[in-house]
């Protein structure tokens, strides 16, 4: 991508920003909050902003990860191009260039450095643009500081503004002008206690062009890691720290806007990858801080597994079997039963999205990954875990996680469920190593093995389904009182216990599979 180029090769600009999304009433209690009043210095600017954004009509700008604006602010025209970015546990860091223009439509010529010229040297490009979008705001900005930081806070609110409709702008922006990120969230934090307000990740260029473009956010897994090969261990964590807490937090923002089911499912992947990565950086990171957040992550994955799991019964148990029994009493009823509790669970789970205590913890997320305790210590054998080379902790870790995976599954034929499931957790934590890991190795082998992992969890997970569906089934049935739910909750479970012979014997297979493939890690050192 061109963006990832311009923030290699040419010196510029960095934009470090935090955004809160609140009601009109939340700006108002935020003007007066006594936090600001304590903090800002010299009187707040008040100013009507108006931003359009420009592109080709196929969105070419976008397609190479850049976004260029041209801002209205009184007779001035401030030209802006800047990069998509980079997730700071929830905070962004944006390269960008300014330059003063005469005009409304962009001037290319007045793009300060050489790699801008030559993103633009496609005439055809340049002659293209045109306005996409627009937004218009009224900004109100303070200036606050202490000894060690300077954050500027503006309260925008107004409207963004395409062909296609508009839609509304109520947010606090919070931009680093001195200071690390973590006092991005530090001060958010502070600000943000008892106020229902969400962390956001979504600019506004991408919900302009997502207007624009009629599309809706989608469900995200989690992206590919390329750690340094030089990376320390603590470098490390943090990085794979960024990428849980990333893909945590879009599957937030698209819950909120679709209600897609997978979206509670990634969110729970993005914690369960976190855990596991706390698991595997142990060394340095039992601190208070962390357990702390370990106990906030474990509330919230009680919901939303609540929510996830009635969708996976739904989807694995009993759907399979409509052909057979749809047109059974007992069977519509039943399924109909799971599919209002699965209603009120994915209710509760978008309530919690909303309380303070869910953006609470998503900020003291980022202040953790960016700043925790974790990072500052005296301890010489807590530093020494964390200036550990990573590689060399990660042929520890893949080794001894491997072993286990072995040692747990040898018999796989006969372990009862509970055993079989705990084996499944261990291939899981193998699985997220490796693709930790992967990039600090040569890439041609981890594929295989990461695609052997995930097929040998999915086969496990349903045994671990069909195992617990039983007494599920069982239960809601009973609970109705309904001869007719019973005879079809025994009929279903009978049929699932028929299928699970293949799926051991199966899961076997692949087992053997996986444990032939070349192991990446062993195989780099000779």
């Amino acid at each position: 991508m061109i963006a990832a180029a311009l923030v290699r090769e040419a010196p510029v600009g960095t934009e470090t920003e935090l955004k809160l999304q609140l009601e009109t009433a939340g700006l108002r209690r935020l003007r007066r909050h006594p936090l600001v009043q304590s903090l800002k210095r010299g009187r707040p600017v008040t100013q009507l902003l108006r931003s359009v954004y420009f592109d080709t009509p196929d969105f070419r700008l976008r397609g190479l990860g850049v976004v260029l604006r041209v801002r209205h602010i009184g007779r001035r025209r401030i030209q802006t191009l800047k990069t998509m970015g980079e997730c700071l546990g929830g905070a962004w860091a944006r390269s960008e260039w300014e330059s003063e223009i005469s005009g409304d439509t962009p001037e290319i010529a007045q793009l300060p450095e050489p790699e801008l010229e030559r993103l633009f040297a496609d005439r055809h490009l340049a002659t293209a643009l045109r306005p996409i979008f627009t937004t218009e705001v009224r900004r109100t900005a303070y200036i606050l500081g202490a000894e060690e930081w300077e954050i500027e806070l503006a309260l925008d609110e107004g409207s963004l503004i395409a062909e296609q409709g508009t839609a509304p702008i109520c947010e606090a922006e919070l931009e680093l002008r001195s200071g690390e990120p973590r006092q991005l969230f530090d001060l958010a934090l502070r600000l943000q206690k008892d106020m229902p307000a969400r962390l956001m990740t979504t600019s506004k260029s991408q919900r302009g062009y997502a207007l624009a473009d009629g599309s809706a956010l989608a469900p995200q897994k989690a992206r590919p890691l390329a750690l340094p090969l030089d990376a320390s261990a603590g470098e490390a964590f943090q990085a794979i720290a960024r990428s849980c807490v990333g893909q945590l937090l879009v599957n937030q923002d698209c819950l909120i806007e679709t209600h897609a089911p997978e979206a509670v499912h990634q969110m729970r992947v993005a914690l369960r990858r976190l855990r596991s990565a706390m698991s595997v950086f142990k060394g340095f990171l039992d601190t208070p801080q962390t357990l702390a957040l370990r106990e906030e992550m474990r509330w919230l994955l009680g919901h939303l597994g609540a929510a996830r799991d009635i969708d996976v019964f739904i989807g694995e148990i009993l759907d399979p079997l409509a052909d057979v029994y749809g047109d059974e009493p007992g069977f519509l009823a039943l399924r109909n039963d799971f599919i209002a509790q699965k209603q009120v669970s994915y209710d509760i789970a978008m309530q919690i999205m909303s309380m303070p205590r869910f953006t609470q913890l998503m900020l003291a997320l980022g202040n953790w990954t960016e700043g925790g305790d974790w990072r500052h210590s005296d301890d010489p054998e807590r530093r020494a875990h964390l200036d550990r080379p990573a590689r060399d902790l990660a042929r520890a870790i893949l080794d001894k996680r491997d072993r286990t995976v072995i040692k747990r599954l040898k018999h796989l034929a006969k372990l009862d469920p509970q055993t079989r499931h705990m084996a499944r957790i261990e291939v899981k934590k193998l699985r997220y190593a490796v693709e930790f890991f992967a990039s600090l190795f040569p890439a041609r082998k981890s594929r295989r093995l990461t695609e052997a992992l995930a097929e040998l969890q999915d086969g496990l997970g349903l045994l671990n389904d069909i195992a617990v569906s039983r007494a599920t089934l069982k239960t809601r049935a009973e609970d109705a009182g309904d001869a007719a739910r019973l005879w079809v909750a025994g009929m279903i479970a009978g049929w699932h216990a028929a299928r699970g012979a293949k799926l051991v014997e199966q899961a076997a297979k692949d087992v053997k599979a996986y444990a032939r493939l070349p192991h990446f890690w062993r195989d780099e050192r000779h």
